[in-house]
């Protein structure tokens, strides 16, 4: 075990990786989490690292004393919704989306930003987003909102920085990108993919969460002056065409499992339009990334795509991805990096 670990941490191609690789394998193996600490200081150091609370225990430490501003309508405030319906806060949702103003979140009403810098009430301001903090905390900070008032969600939730996947020196963009979105959730993945690359001509999304399906189907038609061509599939990605039971959460935590949901799944080979020379896998499929790879097998050896894997739902997920992947095609470089304040969000490049 130790001479296959040492093989895959000198397969790396930076230094950062293979620290990344080291420090990764350590926590698996003593659960330590001064491991995790270390990964998230030298990913983000302005990250805060995950205190272990849970939604529960986050809304129960909240002021009762002022108001609560969620700002952010978005997946973390969602996450936050059942227990909010049973608590006894004063709150309101805040979100900069004009859209969300008018349309309100699952039945509650959305302010604007002005809306909460006019209002009068004793409050607390609660961050709900990883991606643009900075310049929420900013604007509040200009706009008389003291520090404070303000919480950073970031230390009670074990989250991403929202920021993988697209962004990292080693990735080169062609004039014809043809993606493939392996656990798309929502289609967001995939509309953060046009935003950073013009070249994206083509999109195959991949999403059994029947909830999370219409969600991408409402996007795609609502976003399509925006996307390149997309095509979902309502499918589990696997290595082959199957029935499978299904732990159907509606959200991006949906997994095969043993739930008493059964979805269909597809190998991605047998499924993408065999003339399309694909360009970018990226695969987040909650504990399917051997056997989805097993199903595009054809298509990584044939057109050498640039993969982002997702390398965290499974221990041994950091011996048997890069290995599987290595095999199909020896020329890959790999590269590892993490997105996240806890021990999650990891991924697995592998580039020409």
């Amino acid at each position: 075990m130790i001479n296959k670990l040492n093989q895959i941490y000198n397969m790396f191609s930076d230094e950062l990786s293979k620290e990344l690789y080291r420090l990764r394998v350590n926590w698996l193996m003593t659960g330590k989490h001064e491991y995790i600490e270390k990964i998230v200081e030298l990913s983000h150091p302005e990250f805060p690292v995950w205190n272990s609370r849970d939604e529960k225990e986050f809304l129960d430490i909240l002021p009762r004393d002022r108001k609560i501003v969620f700002y952010g309508a978005g997946t973390f405030a969602e996450r936050l919704l059942p227990y909010l319906a049973e608590s006894s806060l004063n709150f309101v949702f805040c979100d900069m989306n004009s859209e969300r103003q008018q349309e309100g979140f699952f039945g509650y009403s959305v302010i604007s930003p002005q809306n909460l810098i006019d209002m009068c009430d004793d409050k607390a301001v609660v961050i709900c987003t990883t991606k643009y903090v900075q310049e929420v905390e900013k604007y509040l900070l200009d706009n008389g909102i003291k520090k404070d008032e303000i919480i950073d969600i970031r230390s009670y939730f074990k989250c991403g920085t929202g920021d993988e996947y697209f962004n990292e020196e080693f990735l080169n963009y062609s004039e014809r990108e043809i993606f493939i979105d392996a656990g798309s959730f929502d289609l967001g993945t995939t509309i953060e993919f046009k935003k950073k690359c013009i070249g994206l001509t083509k999109a195959y999304a991949f999403e059994p969460d029947a909830s999370n399906y219409q969600k991408c189907l409402i996007k795609s038609e609502k976003e399509k002056e925006k996307l390149p061509k997309t095509v979902v599939f309502p499918y589990g990605t696997w290595s082959s065409a199957t029935e499978l039971c299904f732990d159907s959460t509606a959200d991006g935590c949906s997994h095969i499992g043993n739930g008493k949901t059964i979805i269909k799944t597809a190998a991605i080979d047998d499924i993408v339009d065999k003339n399309d020379k694909i360009t970018f896998i990226k695969m987040d499929v909650e504990g399917a990334e051997l056997e989805s790879l097993k199903g595009a097998k054809k298509i990584i050896q044939r057109d050498k795509p640039k993969m982002a894997i997702c390398i965290y739902h499974k221990p041994e997920d950091v011996i048997t991805l890069p290995v599987y992947i290595k095999e199909l095609v020896p020329e890959y470089k790999f590269y590892l990096r993490s997105y996240s304040n806890a021990d999650n969000e990891m991924v697995l490049y592998a580039v020409i």
